[in-house]
């Protein structure tokens, strides 16, 4: 269902965002920006978030929240 709230419709962002990044092979910055980009962009496009009280300022701020935190949960360790 389409979110009717401001906090579900970041959750769902959220969720979106951390369970296609889960998917990359290679989660690179890059990688996970486009993808990021993606994800939410479709959201828009279907019409997800009409129902809820966000402005495209919030979504553009969660984009790149959720760009950053992503880079930093999935970012490369060195080998020893």
């Amino acid at each position: 269902p389409k979110p009717y709230s401001k906090e579900t419709a970041i959750l769902m962002m959220a969720d979106s965002a951390e369970a296609s990044a889960r998917s990359l092979k290679k989660p690179t910055a890059e990688n996970i920006d486009s993808l990021i980009e993606k994800v939410i962009n479709k959201q828009i496009e279907e019409d997800q978030f009409v129902n809820a009280d966000i402005t495209l300022k919030d979504i553009t701020q969660l984009k790149k929240l959720f760009k950053k935190k992503l880079v930093n949960i999935h970012h490369a360790r060195v080998e020893y």
